[in-house]
């Protein structure tokens, strides 16, 4: 492909990338199991496999391998399944929602050196459920909404120091925003405790701009076994610039809704670390073996939102915190693959991730508890030598009960129980050619 074509093809396709970024649903945590659809096929297991050009998301040291201009362009849609029952509410399930995330990523290996660089757009992940017509414990009939996306450009370099040993390192400069309505339609003055009134909430477009770090070791000790390693720093999220509206009919002295400048604060990315192991007993089969461990107990705590600069005079600003407390979390992903003739290539692998969610702060407005995901590909070599990959993901249902009578902890009550199940449906294409 010529080059102009290549950088105009690359230009295009990252921006329908970022034009086309919602939230994705939560996998391992609020991150995906795979980026890249060669990576869902085996599971995630990718760290010690990190020879396409989307090993930018995972591990950077991979690229090293690539000779000439490498280009990927893959397409995930997920269709998350959530069901809600509290004292109040019988089985009620979320409204349906698909969440599309795009990734692209071209590397360019240096004509003899040892350097190699590339760049992506990768969607890293985030949550979001609605749940429409719940009763409320105030005689109301409401509805939910979180949406929380982070995307990131993902500059990448990498160093060979020989065909068997290299280290990269990326920086992701990310954007992140949220949305969520917490019963908006709801306003309700408690006349004799008024500390237990509530004023439901409407968030809008709050948004900032964030950075980590991934650093990679890959390592071939022998023709047929691969190492790999990476280490990704946290990401602090703030999301300032919200409009946000609080539900204030129901106050004795306001009776209006109140417009505020919104704020979230405490919404952190956990930092990551993993190892991984590729064996080739022959010529068809690959066996690989990851095992990641994302530190959520040092990123997500409390999530505070707050409120400032109202449109009413006396109205009182609002701060609301969300009490996560979520657990690091395991993370094992096991995949195969096999070369089934010399255009096509099968794919099998199974993610075991955690729960991070203690059964005590569970929340449907943030669902994040599905542990075991199956996972099918495939990838066909087309006779110009551009390769197509199909991915299927499959999280199995995880059912979760949240029996704290803190209702400042857990406003949905004693008995409120959120089981999720999700398919994740995946397209790639990739395509190399020589450095002139």
């Amino acid at each position: 492909m010529p080059a102009s074509r290549t950088w105009l093809a690359a230009a295009l396709a990252l921006a329908l990338a970022l034009l086309l970024a919602p939230a994705a649903h939560a996998t391992n945590g609020m991150y995906l199991t795979a980026y890249g659809t060669e990576a869902m096929g085996r599971g995630g297991a990718n760290l010690a496999i990190s020879d396409r050009s989307l090993a930018i998301g995972f591990n950077p040291a991979g690229i090293a391998q690539l000779q000439g201009n490498h280009f990927s362009a893959n397409l995930a849609t997920m269709a998350p399944s959530l069901e809600f029952e509290n004292m109040v509410n019988g089985p009620t399930d979320a409204k349906s929602r698909y969440f599309t995330m795009p990734s692209v990523a071209y590397v360019r290996g240096a004509k003899g050196s040892p350097w190699t660089w590339g760049i992506g757009f990768i969607g890293q992940g985030g949550m979001g459920a609605t749940f429409e017509k719940l009763n409320t414990f105030f005689g109301t009939v409401d509805g939910t909404y979180t949406q929380v996306r982070f995307m990131t450009i993902s500059p990448t370099v990498a160093y060979s120091f020989s065909e068997d040993f290299a280290v990269g390192a990326t920086m992701n400069v990310g954007y992140a925003d949220a949305s969520f309505r917490f019963f908006p339609g709801t306003s309700f003055f408690n006349t004799q405790m008024p500390a237990m009134s509530f004023f439901g909430v409407k968030m809008e477009n709050a948004h900032g701009y964030q950075q980590n770090f991934r650093l990679g070791a890959w390592w071939r000790p022998h023709p047929k076994v691969s190492l790999g390693a990476i280490y990704q720093t946290e990401t602090d999220s703030t999301f300032d610039n919200g409009d946000m509206q609080v539900n204030f009919t129901g106050h004795p002295l306001l009776g209006r809704k109140v417009h505020y400048d919104g704020k979230m604060d405490g919404f952190t990315f956990a930092a990551q670390a993993g190892l991984g192991i590729a064996l080739r007993p022959n010529d068809r089969w690959t066996i690989a073996l990851d095992v990641k461990k994302n530190y959520w107990d040092d990123a997500l705590n409390t999530i505070t939102v707050s409120s400032s600069n109202p449109d009413t005079p006396g109205a009182p600003d609002v701060v609301m915190p969300f009490v996560f407390n979520w657990k690091d979390q395991w993370v094992y992903a096991l995949g195969v693959d096999y070369r089934a003739s010399e255009r096509l290539t099968l794919r099998a692998g199974y993610n075991f991730g955690e729960n991070p969610v203690p059964a005590e702060t569970l929340t449907p407005l943030f669902p994040a508890t599905v542990e075991k995901h199956a996972t099918i590909g495939m990838t066909w070599m087309g006779e110009t030598g551009r390769t197509y990959e199909l991915a299927l993901e499959h999280a199995f249902n995880a059912s979760q009960t949240n029996n704290n009578v803190d209702p400042f902890v857990n406003p949905f009550g004693p008995g409120a129980r959120v089981d999720h199940s999700q398919w994740t449906l995946s397209f790639g294409v990739s395509w190399a050619w020589a450095r002139k």
